[in-house]
């Protein structure tokens, strides 16, 4: 349930703030996750699950230490509700503070259930994405390389895409698990793929034909809802086979699942 949480506060986060701090927050699953490590923001729930917990805890301390050396944000929880853990060293008396002890630079906090984990979520990830300085290295890491203007795309159809649909398929290709970012509020649109900004704002002309090449994208099944209330979709089979004809392969762990 907490990640289930986590996706939806993060979601919500998009939906107030992408279009204005140009950044879309894209959830990675567990496996994802540690592929990309270190990730901009690590967050990591500690309550009872199946399996051997001094193991889980092993592994997640070191994904937490090498979070921490890159100089990037983590935020971790403790779930005081689950006193069925009453046999794990996980919630003994002490825990919380040696892990503010060991890990200073960390977010590190408890709660007792659902709503009270979903407002200091909400509260931390609004704090650490404005504070921290990792946030605000990336935040103008883009205007610094932006220099050349992008060469306009040429407009006839050559396919059974537009030429706009096809970037969108060719950039979420070049990323590691095939993401798309999509967000609308009013009349604003920001489409992100492989870390890219793709429509030009201040130009309702623009906004309308990459939204025009999103949904011809999303209704001819090119493209997949993958959660996130909407906001996250990933390349499907069907679009990874027209990705085909045009070259281009999938790269990350969607390669390895052969563009599932």
């Amino acid at each position: 349930m907490e990640l289930f949480i986590a996706r939806e506060v993060m979601a919500e986060w998009n939906a107030r703030n992408a279009l204005e701090q140009k950044r879309i927050l894209l959830p990675l699953n567990c496996e994802a996750a540690r592929e990309h490590s270190p990730c901009d923001l690590l967050v990591a729930f500690f309550c009872n699950s199946p399996g051997e917990p001094g193991a889980q805890v092993e592994q997640s301390e070191e994904e937490i230490e090498s979070q921490l050396r890159e100089g990037r944000p983590a935020l971790i929880y403790f779930s005081e509700a689950r006193i069925d853990l009453k046999g794990s060293h996980l919630l003994q008396d002490g825990v919380i503070d040696e892990f503010k002890k060991r890990y200073m630079t960390a977010t590190i906090d408890s709660y007792g259930d659902e709503k009270e984990f979903r407002a200091k979520f909400a509260r931390h990830l609004d704090a650490t994405v404005a504070t921290h300085e990792h946030f605000k290295i990336e935040a103008v890491a883009p205007a610094a390389t932006a220099v050349a203007e992008p060469k306009p795309l040429d407009p006839r159809r050559t396919g059974p895409l537009s030429p706009w649909a096809q970037t969108i398929l060719i950039e979420a290709c070049d990323d590691f698990e095939g993401y798309i970012g999509r967000i609308k509020v009013g009349g604003m649109l920001r489409i992100q793929a492989n870390g890219k900004q793709l429509v030009e704002q201040d130009s309702p002309a623009s906004i309308a034909k990459w939204e025009a090449a999103f949904d011809e994208l999303l209704t001819g099944e090119y493209i997949r809802d993958a959660g996130c209330n909407g906001q996250l979709f990933q390349i499907s089979t069907k679009g990874f086979e027209f990705l085909k004809t045009l070259g281009k392969s999938p790269v990350g762990y969607i390669a390895e699942l052969g563009g599932m």
